[in-house]
């Protein structure tokens, strides 16, 4: 811990490495995150190239390009800017370890050379499936990477200087008045601010300025002057209804308000009927679950990998000709050994090669799981990488695919605008929001309700004992069964409609 005194009040910080030796002292920050959102910063240089921001050191350390003495220009300032930041998913992690700094300058009185680096896992790495002896992973040195931070976190001083002002101001005063709202709220992040339930508690659940689906962006006035979302809500333009109508021009936003202002849903009928007579039966409705790992667990797997533990499978033979329970085929892994090869093998004696198509909801998640098994288990390859090719999004049936639906003979505006929309979504075609108007399905009171919940039940399995252990594998296979009927029960709703 170190620590200094200004004003009266304590600043201090808890270090996570500290490594000192004749000539230099090196500051380490370890965080929960990949290399990855690093090192796909990239600025275009002179000759129009696209540079990463942050190179290699012959040690494999990554510094920014000017420290390497690379030649940088105004777009690698520009890119820089976000690492200063501190609301970027870039900046909070530079914003820590500078405050760290600004706090060590004080407590630090040695005339050597101090180091910051900022350590994270390699996005690169590949676990080569070793155990010891206790079946625990082995893992090499190169499952870390630093980064070397020094010059950045010096350029960060004078803002930690005006932010430890600021709360000392804050401290002094001790006023809770209200601020004006904005992206410092990080709403909705990990982050986000605990006095959100107060300063938003006048936004309306429903319907209010966040439900326009691209709000992000903003709304352009009569003049083509650009509004932030923020800035309206500062002006008391909280609802949705609120924005003058000629400000919305998005096609999608003028379907959700002309359903708000008529409480009467919005279909695309054609677009979905086409949609549907591009299925090909048997269809194999398929739900994935997985485990998210910051550290690699198996052979094949990177940090943070979504280790594939579960399936579910609904075969709806011909249209509508689907039974609950008899139709339904799943797996589970109920140890933590790897039985990813048993999932795969599993699956493949019920999914045929017969052509039928794949339905999933919100299609990358299973695309990319399938792609994974087929890199790593190259003898089923072309099986797995055949269930890609016939993967059917349900939520595009709903949201609409411009790739999609210009194939289909629908013009690009078209093809990319939303065929249903629902006062009830509230701007979300999440399953969960999507479900209950097509279905009286409901996760309300099952044993295992969301994702969340089943990964943990996963995580407990090796340490149940056998009563809750069957208790809670038959709550998973029943949560993994609904996921899957949900999707045949959407689906034959809109094959009606």
């Amino acid at each position: 811990r170190f620590e200094f005194e200004k004003d009266g009040f304590r600043f201090y910080c808890f270090l996570d490495g500290y490594q000192e030796d004749d000539q230099t002292i090196r500051i380490f920050e370890v965080k929960a995150t990949t290399s990855k959102k690093f090192l796909d910063m990239q600025f275009k240089n002179d000759e129009k190239d696209m540079i990463p921001l942050f190179g290699e050191t012959k040690e494999g350390i990554l510094m920014l390009q000017e420290d390497l003495k690379y030649p940088v220009n105004d777009a690698y300032q520009k890119k820089k800017e976000r690492l200063k930041n501190r609301l970027t998913k870039e900046g909070r992690y530079i914003y820590d370890i500078s405050y760290q700094r600004f706090v060590l300058n004080q407590g630090i009185d040695s005339p050597k050379n101090i180091k910051y680096y900022l350590v994270v896992l390699n996005s690169d790495y590949i676990h080569e499936g070793l155990v010891n002896e206790k079946n625990e992973p082995i893992y090499t040195d190169d499952i870390i990477r630093f980064i070397d931070l020094t010059s950045l976190t010096h350029e960060m001083s004078s803002i930690m200087e005006r932010d430890t002002d600021l709360v000392i101001e804050r401290l002094n005063l001790m006023q809770a008045a209200p601020v004006a709202l904005g992206a410092h709220c990080q709403r909705k992040d990990s982050r986000q601010c605990k006095f959100y339930p107060i300063c938003y508690k006048h936004i309306p659940e429903k319907n209010s300025i966040f439900t326009y689906m691209g709000n992000h962006h903003g709304f352009k006035d009569e003049a083509n002057e650009k509004h932030d979302r923020f800035d309206l809500i500062n002006e008391g333009i909280i609802h949705a209804l609120d924005i003058p109508e000629h400000w919305i021009t998005r096609e999608n936003n003028i379907i959700q308000r002309q359903v708000m202002v008529s409480e009467t849903p919005y279909y695309h009928y054609e677009k979905i009927r086409r949609g549907i007579a591009m299925l090909k039966y048997p269809i194999y409705h398929l739900d994935f679950e997985t485990f998210p790992c910051p550290l690699p667990r198996f052979k094949g797997e990177k940090p943070y990998s979504q280790s594939l533990f579960q399936y579910s499978i609904h075969i709806e033979h011909a249209p509508g000709v689907c039974d609950k329970d008899k139709d339904n085929y799943s797996y589970i892994a109920t140890k933590h050994t790897d039985l990813r090869k048993d999932l795969i093998e599993n699956m493949l004696e019920v999914v045929k090669d017969d052509g039928g198509s794949i339905m999933v909801y919100n299609q990358s998640f299973e695309e990319t799981r399938l792609k994974e098994m087929a890199k790593l288990y190259p003898e089923y390859s072309e099986r797995l990488l055949d269930m890609t090719d016939r993967m059917f999004d349900l939520m595009f049936l709903l949201r609409g695919n411009k790739k999609m639906f210009m194939a289909a003979g629908f013009d690009e505006q078209e093809a990319k605008t939303i065929n249903y929309y629902h006062n009830d979504l509230n701007g979300s075609f999440s399953i969960k929001k999507v479900l209950p108007l097509f279905s009286h399905l409901s996760y309300k009171g099952m044993g295992i309700a969301n994702g969340t919940e089943a990964l943990v039940c996963y995580a407990r399995f090796p340490y149940m004992d056998e009563h809750t252990f069957e208790q809670k594998y038959q709550e998973l296979l029943e949560y993994c069964k609904q996921d899957t009927w949900a999707m045949v029960e959407i689906l034959d709703k809109l094959r009606t409609l």
